[in-house]
């Protein structure tokens, strides 16, 4: 009898411990998509801070890459160029979509799925400064966001076409970037096309050429079981032209 009794409860126990990690599995999946994002990028990731709410390409990609994944909503956190990797890396949360390209570098980091938004990166100056080609900007200064890569492409590119090299302003904001062109603190600004845009004026000229292409792509933890899901997911929205749909919808 004792046997008996001993052999129920190990198998009551186990039936517990099983029922508890499937609740733990359906909780997981069908829990909200937290999401990191730009919160100052208009069109992909601007918040209102009236209402509160994220608006642009990204905030709608997020939402629907969470209904595909099962999840119950999405939740956004703001980042920036120079948090947004910790917070991925401490599990803040689930997947970056905040204008992060991908590269060699930080695909040795992190998962990437396919691009969903490609760009160019552009030289922006004030019309009054005559700048008319890259190389005239040898020896000048030149205005990068921190904690973006645009600053090591800038260096690479001005070897090249420059044996004065360039002297780089960091600032913290695209706005901060913009307000030094103004000022005439930097002779020119590098960023991304689409944000760019955003900044542009009757004043400010691009300079001809691309710097560099930029692949946006969804970001995961490294082996994350998220990863194939979120990379088959936005696989789907490319080939079914959710994506496209959301470029035109806020081009």
């Amino acid at each position: 009898m004792k046997k008996i009794r001993a052999l129920s409860l190990a198998l009551l126990a186990l039936l517990a411990a099983n029922l508890f990690a499937g609740g733990q599995r359906a909780l997981a999946a069908g829990a909200p998509l937290v999401v990191g994002v730009r919160d100052d990028i208009v069109n992909f990731g601007f918040l209102n801070e009236t209402t509160g709410k994220y608006y642009g390409l990204e905030i709608d990609l997020a939402k629907e890459l969470a209904s595909r994944l099962g999840r119950s909503g999405v939740e956004f956190v703001t980042v920036t160029p120079a948090t947004r990797e910790e917070v991925l890396q401490s599990g803040q949360v689930d997947c970056l979509i905040a204008c992060y390209s991908i590269d060699q570098e930080r695909e040795e980091l992190f998962d990437f799925s396919a691009p969903y938004y490609t760009d160019d990166t552009v030289f922006m100056v004030q019309t009054s400064s005559r700048f008319e080609r890259w190389m005239d900007l040898g020896g000048m200064t030149v205005g990068v966001l921190t904690g973006s890569n645009t600053g090591e492409l800038v260096t690479d590119v001005m070897k090249v076409y420059s044996h004065k090299g360039v002297t780089l302003a960091e600032q913290d904001t695209y706005q901060a970037l913009s307000d030094a062109l103004e000022r005439g603190d930097v002779d020119a600004v590098c960023m991304d096309g689409c944000i760019a845009q955003a900044y542009m004026n009757e004043d400010r000229a691009y300079l001809p050429g691309s710097l560099a292409t930029q692949n946006y792509g969804v970001a995961t933890a490294k082996g994350s079981a998220l990863s194939q899901q979120v990379a088959e997911a936005v696989d789907e929205m490319l080939a079914d032209g959710t994506v496209a749909a959301y470029i035109e919808k806020w081009d």
